[in-house]
């Protein structure tokens, strides 16, 4: 058992059921909706879905004091929701202004937390103890969660929905080609995991493929 991973016997078992969830229904919508949706219309969508997550980054921006990164989130927000056509275009890429990650869990750790063990969360795949509760906050930032029409959040299931089915498509060849080359799946995601959170927190590049996460909770 590998030095911050106690719950490894658990976990493993967590990345097998993720596994087989993945391949029997996860994998086929992908491909299907890789199919039926052009590029244009799914590089417009997947710019949708990073707008509307625009808030959530720039509270957590905020929250760390990265004043220069929330000026740009707040700029890229403004440009892509009304030049930009919504959020379907990104024009402030195009425009040198460049969209970045930040979520509760990031700004948990500036704070001087420690991840605590690593976690695979069934459905929602790798994490820690405090990514894992940094997602609940990171609900409440979104403007979306208190969009109700007849006391359901229909807007955020969809969206839930789409953006599973964006990711997805997005990582089929870099899943395929690490489960094709990895002796041991499960370690080299708890690894490549370690190695994302790492980078993004200390706001680099991260020069590896993201990792899937089948993430319907993500604002």
């Amino acid at each position: 058992m590998r030095a911050g991973d106690p719950l490894e016997p658990m976990n493993r078992v967590i990345f097998t059921f993720n596994g087989v969830v993945d391949k029997a229904i996860l994998v086929p919508a992908a491909k299907t909706y890789r199919g039926v949706t052009p590029k244009p219309a799914r590089d417009g969508i997947h710019n949708f879905l990073n707008n509307l997550r625009s808030p959530v980054i720039l509270i957590n921006d905020v929250l760390q004091g990265e004043w220069s990164r929330a000026g740009d989130t707040l700029t890229r927000f403004a440009i892509n929701s009304t030049v930009g056509v919504g959020g379907l275009v990104d024009v402030a890429k195009r425009q040198g202004i460049k969209r970045h990650k930040e979520d509760f869990g990031q700004t948990m750790a500036v704070a001087g937390i420690t991840p605590g063990p690593y976690l695979v969360l069934p459905l929602l795949g790798p994490s820690n103890f405090r990514d894992a509760i940094g997602r609940i906050p990171d609900q409440f930032f979104s403007p979306l969660h208190y969009v109700n029409y007849n006391g359901q959040n229909t807007v955020t299931d969809v969206r839930r929905v789409v953006n599973v089915l964006d990711k997805r498509e997005r990582s089929l060849k870099a899943v395929k080609k690490l489960r094709r080359n990895s002796l041991d799946r499960y370690a080299s995601y708890r690894d490549l995991y370690r190695q994302k959170r790492k980078q993004k927190i200390s706001n680099k590049e991260l020069d590896v493929q993201a990792l899937p996460e089948f993430d319907i909770s993500k604002k």
